[in-house]
């Protein structure tokens, strides 16, 4: 009995030794046919972040695909291109915006978007996915556009939940692009970065992705209440704020790698997994469920001409000529032609170059002939004016030495012939002083002036003009009034102007028949102004005032014209007036008004006293 126990036991020690042997081979077998995945992650906050969230996921697929081992790689955006496109991983888990774009350039199969838990609603939303543009709460900025050229900062330029959404938000407010993000600072990973660069005031504002300021708060790492969200237009129900639009949420996705099978039960394991299981609690979602249109993501990228499917514009152009050949080749000879037209019109302004330089240079040669000519005239001018001024002293001088010619054949004797003599030699002055005054006008020089009175230079000139109206019968009235009126002026140049004026109404007296000729003077004064009014009963004008006036024009058979032309000037830089006009109801009369003492040195009575 006791042999046959333990031969029985034995027995069962050999089943039992057997058994395990078995279970150790089939263990051995089943590890030697476990695959491993490689999954790419976008890792926004950092590799150890990206463990923490998505390694129960890859986990969770792990225990529901058999022989499989799913392993994670976190990336950045530019490492999980190149990843992609080098074909390195399987599966990726990333936002929809590089979705897209990899989804555009590479063969890829949207198997899941991730459903998140940021809403108050029970089947939770799969549009989680814009920005938030954070500043400090303490900040003056207080909307999207007042942060216009500021001193802002995002993770990256091709990062699609941050920089992206709100660049296009911008666009679609009519802001310049190029203007708004002049001072725009790129980070990188991690996004965390940003809001600490914002709490230490090295910038203004923090370009971050939707939610992150409410983790990070929730993990203890800031304060929610020292930040605000600039625009936050964040639906009612869903948990954070936001200032763009909300996008598709997160996708899992196939690469060209992966396996298609494969592909099915991790598409069927996704969708199975419960809002409470931890896999689903770590992605802050309430598991997954399945993929969702990405046109909204689409059509931000074609509005900011980034789409991956959008060609370069000389692409574009050399698609559409191939589709418009007939277009093509008029536009290439419109263009020919153009460029023949150009190069003629080169030619003939080269040529018209030099004709102009040519026509230039005999120009310069006709201008220093005219220049010449100028000079002489000039001259002649000049001469002309001073045999103008210089005949009056000069006829004085011939009509004193007549006198005394006539009183010496009478018999008269030497010692009565010194009142000629002296005013001969007052005139041979005045001569000289018309010299010495041209002379300063030739070197624009300025004319002394003094106090002269008006009524003792008229006397001095009638007393010039009495031998010759005398013998022209032409008699003077004239009111002798015992006033003074003084003003502030050049007595030599106005004694000028009123023989040239007492003379010029000779003439027009002499050239009427009628008896008796006459000319009238009346001087009347104001507090301001002192005029002369002359009066003729002569021809009266056979010109208008304005001809008669210019240099050269005369009516006199030997007159030079210079006469009245030098009356203006000289009345002008008197600030006088110097009227003609018809007389009635014959003659012409001639009206001078020159400015009082008391006008031009309001101060000089002041210093008398």
């Amino acid at each position: 009995m006791n042999n046959g126990w333990q031969i029985q036991g034995r027995k069962i020690s050999l089943s039992l030794w057997v058994g395990c042997v078995c279970l150790l081979s089939h263990a051995v077998f089943a590890q030697a046919q476990t695959v491993n995945v490689d999954v790419g992650v976008l890792a926004t906050r950092g590799g150890a972040e990206a463990q923490h969230r998505w390694q129960p996921t890859l986990d969770w697929l792990s225990e529901r695909v058999p022989n499989t081992h799913f392993v994670l790689h976190p990336f950045t955006l530019q490492q999980m291109e190149q990843a992609v496109e080098n074909q390195t991983v399987d599966f990726v888990i990333t936002n929809p915006g590089q979705a897209v774009r990899l989804g555009r350039q590479y063969p890829f199969s949207w198997l899941a978007t991730l459903n998140s838990a940021n809403t108050t609603r029970k089947n939770g939303t799969t549009h989680a996915i814009g920005s938030a543009l954070v500043v400090r709460r303490d900040s003056s900025f207080m909307t999207i556009e007042s942060l216009s050229g500021q001193s802002l900062a995002a993770v990256d330029e091709n990062a699609f939940g941050g920089y992206l959404t709100l660049r296009f938000e911008v666009n679609k407010l009519g802001l310049s692009q190029s203007t708004y993000f002049s001072d725009t600072q790129f980070l990188g990973f991690p996004l965390d970065a940003l809001i600490y660069q914002l709490r230490n005031k090295h910038i203004d504002a923090a370009i971050v992705p939707v939610c992150l300021i409410e983790r990070m708060n929730k993990e203890g790492l800031i304060g929610f209440s020292n930040y605000r969200v600039i625009n936050n237009i964040a639906p009612d129900d869903f948990s954070c704020a936001t200032s763009t639009p909300l996008y598709p949420n997160w996708s899992f996705a196939k690469t060209g790698k992966g396996d298609e099978r494969l592909a099915k039960l991790i598409t069927r394991a996704l969708l199975s997994l419960p809002s409470h299981e931890d896999a689903a609690l770590a992605a802050n979602s309430l598991g997954w469920t399945s993929p969702i249109s990405q046109l909204s993501v689409d059509k931000l990228y074609q509005g900011l001409d980034m789409h991956p499917l959008q060609k370069p514009w000389w692409q574009e152009a050399v698609a559409w000529l191939k589709l418009n050949q007939q277009w093509g080749w008029m536009l290439f000879i419109l263009v020919l032609s153009l460029n023949a037209y150009h190069f003629l019109l080169e030619y003939r302004f080269s040529r018209s170059k030099c004709d102009l330089e040519s026509t230039l240079h005999s120009l310069k040669e006709k201008n220093s002939m005219l220049e010449h000519a100028q000079r002489v005239s000039i001259v002649g001018e000049l001469g002309s004016s001073l045999a103008h001024e210089i005949n009056q002293p000069l006829a004085a001088i011939r009509n004193y030495s007549q006198g005394g010619l006539l009183r010496l054949k009478k018999g008269q004797s030497a010692q009565e012939l010194i009142p000629i003599l002296a005013k001969i030699d007052q005139q041979v002055i005045r001569a000289d002083s018309i010299v010495q005054r041209l002379r300063k006008l030739i070197n624009k020089r300025q004319i002394a002036k003094v106090e002269c009175e008006i009524n003792s230079i008229i006397s001095d000139t009638l007393a010039l003009l009495e031998y010759d109206f005398q013998k022209k019968k032409i008699h003077i009235t004239r009111d002798h009034s015992t006033e003074i009126y003084t003003l502030w002026g050049d007595a030599v140049g106005i004694q000028q102007v009123l023989l040239n004026i007492f003379n010029n109404a000779a003439d027009a007296c002499l050239q009427r028949e009628e008896l008796p000729h006459h000319i009238d003077i009346d001087v009347q004064c104001n507090d301001s102004t002192i005029m002369i009014k002359i009066r003729d009963n002569g021809i009266g004008l056979e010109e208008d005032s304005e001809s008669l006036f210019k240099a050269f024009f005369t009516t006199k058979e030997n007159g030079l014209g210079l006469g009245l032309a030098i009356c203006r000037d000289v009345i002008e830089a008197h600030q006088g007036k110097f009227l003609l006009e018809p007389a009635s109801p014959q003659g012409c009369c001639v009206t001078v008004i020159f400015p009082r003492l008391s006008t031009l040195l309001p101060n000089k009575k002041e210093n008398e006293k």
